[in-house]
């Protein structure tokens, strides 16, 4: 795809998204759930093509309700869904394996061909425990991170707050990629991720800073320009983290993107990786300085 079709592609992307951002309420719930149910299906879906049988629809659904409970008019909290999910999840993939292949070193095994006593095993010893846990590791990454991202803009003085959040981590990605590219010689880890380096993380830390310093300045949020600056460090940090993550995900699979959401620049977890760390460290932040 050309440079120019990707910018369109982006741009058209963008549109929705700065509306929604401007106005929130309702308009902003209903975009977070659209990218929530874009994250949590490429999820399971790299999962299983990686050879698990995570249940994904009960992660789907345990995804949205754990996003849905970061919001004001949902009675029911996050811990009380998060606690349910654990529940509900384990005995969803227990039942699945009513009727598998007893074990090969069990009675009835031997009466199994070998490659198939195999199978069994390896699908009655390893898999349903690591199915659970992937199906817990994506809803709770995705719907809690996601959650805290619908509730910060929902604040008072949200759009600000969501302002400083995207604010540094957009600066921090682009300065990271420039100065990388100028510059960039000491790569950081090149098993995950081979373009990054020390040289590039660093000018997009720096850069991230002073974008929270500034944040704090021109903001309404009252903020001492040093807790900005603060703000905008840490989440420069988070961000790289949040890349790495998903990185890490896909180079175990062995996939470059994590799906097809926007032709030209990957899926969704690829274009929202930073995001999903940082919203919800400005989130807690706001929280503990009384914008709740």
């Amino acid at each position: 795809m050309t440079v120019k079709r990707r910018v369109i592609a982006g741009l058209v992307a963008l549109v929705p998204v700065l509306l929604a951002l401007w106005f929130g309420g309702l308009w902003w719930v209903l975009l977070l759930t659209f990218f929530t149910s874009l994250g949590a299906y490429e999820y399971y879906v790299l999962i299983e093509r990686s050879g698990y049988r995570p249940a994904r629809w009960y992660g789907f659904a345990w995804t949205l309700a754990l996003m849905f409970s970061f919001w004001s008019l949902v009675p029911i909290g996050p811990e009380l869904v998060l606690t349910f999910g654990f529940i509900i999840i384990f005995i969803r993939i227990l039942l699945s394996q009513q009727g598998s292949p007893p074990h090969q070193d069990s009675p009835g095994a031997s009466d199994l061909p070998q490659p198939e006593a195999e199978t069994a095993a390896q699908e009655l010893d390893h898999k349903p425990f690591r199915n659970w846990a992937l199906t817990v590791a994506g809803a709770s990454y995705i719907g809690l991170m996601m959650g805290q991202a619908l509730a910060l803009r929902l604040l008072p003085n949200g759009l600000s707050w969501m302002l400083l959040g995207l604010g540094v981590t957009m600066v921090n990605d682009s300065a990271a990629y420039f100065v990388g590219v100028t510059i960039g010689r000491n790569r950081i880890l090149p098993a995950l991720s081979p373009k990054k380096s020390w040289e590039g993380t660093v000018g997009g830390w720096i850069a991230a800073t002073l974008t929270g310093a500034a944040v704090a300045f021109w903001s309404p949020l009252e903020l001492a320009v040093w807790l900005g600056a603060l703000i905008g460090l840490v989440g420069g940090i988070l961000a790289l983290f949040g890349d790495l993550a998903i990185s890490m995900l896909k180079r175990q699979i062995g996939v470059k993107d994590s799906g097809l959401f926007l032709p030209g620049h990957g899926g969704f977890l690829d274009r929202l990786d930073s995001i999903m760390f940082v919203l919800p460290f400005v989130y807690q932040m706001a929280l503990l300085l009384g914008a709740g």
